[in-house]
């Protein structure tokens, strides 16, 4: 194995284990806006009655348990995940609604062990990003599309979190943090479209929202990072503990400035993708 090679697979390790770690606090979707979200997808990609759908970096289900309605009680919907602890709290979920066409298991979307052509949909949201190789990753979900198939992506698109975001990266900056993923958490609309029609997928479309979040507080803005499963990797990984410490203070007291009587308003700026497999795969 590569030095190349060894670090990727460090780097697939450390963002497993992060999403491992925060999987409890992220399935609260304290803001709601996972579902919502991923509802959204839903409603772009539009899977048919009856068909197969496999919703791939799927966490704690947000897309995959909303999927059931569209697919119905004749349809299959399938999620994966890396992360163990994510995989298990979709699965409770999905038990405790009933839902018996909803499976979920641990694999890595960069190796997807499902035969060739094997869905009618294959959605990925906020998760494309989060593999060190996106092209091996988009190259898994064309391969395992029926020819004709849909594919449905979401990811946070450039300036996702204004006015935070520009705030919290000069702050970053100044302690020396340094992101696990050479991956931008944002992605550009021309850039996914580039990887997309590299990938073979046909009939891509881009569709970008804006949407207003608020937050109660700058510690709630805090809390909702440390949801982030990479994120307190990274801390723990470049800081020391009172580092970490300041950082937080730093943080907080960086947006108190932004505090109105509803709390701090965000923008997340989403990014949505539509594609196609070829008919003749």
């Amino acid at each position: 194995m590569t030095a190349g090679n060894d670090g990727a697979t460090e780097v697939r390790c450390l963002i497993r284990q992060g999403w491992e770690e925060v999987a409890t606090e992220y399935a609260r979707d304290r803001l709601g806006i996972f579902e919502r979200f991923g509802g959204r997808l839903l409603e772009l990609v539009r899977p048919s009655p009856g068909s197969s759908l496999l919703d791939v970096g799927t966490g704690t289900g947000a897309v995959a348990l909303q999927a059931h309605a569209w697919v119905g009680p004749e349809g299959q919907v399938t999620g994966c995940d890396a992360a163990m602890a994510m995989v298990e709290l979709a699965i409770k979920s999905a038990a405790e609604r009933g839902m018996a066409g909803v499976t979920f298991c641990q694999m890595d979307g960069e190796q997807l062990d499902f035969p060739d052509a094997s869905f009618d949909t294959v959605t990925c949201a906020f998760s494309l990003s989060q593999f060190p190789d996106m092209g091996r990753a988009l190259a898994e979900m064309w391969r395992v599309l029926k020819p004709g198939g849909r594919l449905g992506l979401s990811n946070w698109g450039p300036g996702f979190f204004t006015p935070v975001a520009s705030l919290q990266r000069d702050l970053f900056r100044e302690f020396g943090l340094r992101p696990l993923l050479a991956n931008p958490i944002s992605l550009r609309p021309d850039a996914v479209e580039e990887m997309l029609y590299q990938t073979a997928f046909t009939a891509v479309e881009l569709i970008e929202e804006n949407e207003q979040v608020w937050f109660e507080s700058p510690a709630e803005v805090w809390a909702f990072n440390l949801d982030m499963g990479p994120f307190p990797v990274m801390l723990r990984r470049q800081l020391t503990a009172a580092q970490r410490r300041e950082l937080e203070s730093r943080f907080v007291n960086s947006l108190q400035d932004l505090m109105t009587d509803r709390g701090i308003r965000c923008t997340f700026h989403l990014l949505y993708a539509l594609a196609e497999k070829g008919s003749a795969g």
